[in-house]
């Protein structure tokens, strides 16, 4: 698991437990491709179900700081719905916890900076 930073957030998923990840960085970005790539051993072309299930997964093993006693994504089993039920709600909450984060920040930058004045006229002389 990743080690444990100032910016980790914490999220209950109903069902699973709690969790604490990482803030998302640049570089953790390149970390999810990189995992993407190992679970999916390279296909140039994976399936939209081995697309989904490995994006979900590099994502979680990745970003994942703390989880729930018995939660470890290796050991689940590949048979059972309940694995994949759980896999996407825990990322669920994850990527909507990150798109609160990024609306905080668009409405913070809307309330700063420069209001239209409306028309100000010409600016230089004719």
């Amino acid at each position: 698991m990743r080690q444990a930073a100032a910016t980790d957030f914490n999220v209950e998923v109903e069902g699973v437990g709690a969790f604490r990840f990482g803030r998302r960085s640049m570089r953790d970005e390149m970390r999810v491709g990189a995992e993407f790539s190992r679970l999916t051993e390279g296909v140039e072309a994976p399936t939209p179900w081995l697309e989904l299930v490995a994006g979900v997964i590099a994502a979680l093993k990745v970003l994942t700081v703390e989880a729930p006693d018995g939660w470890d994504v290796d050991a689940m089993d590949p048979l059972d719905q309940d694995t994949y039920d759980k896999l996407l709600s825990v990322h669920a909450a994850l990527r909507a916890k990150e798109e609160d984060f990024r609306r905080s920040k668009s409405k913070a930058s809307e309330k700063t900076g420069q209001v239209d004045g409306g028309d100000t006229g010409v600016l230089v002389s004719p």
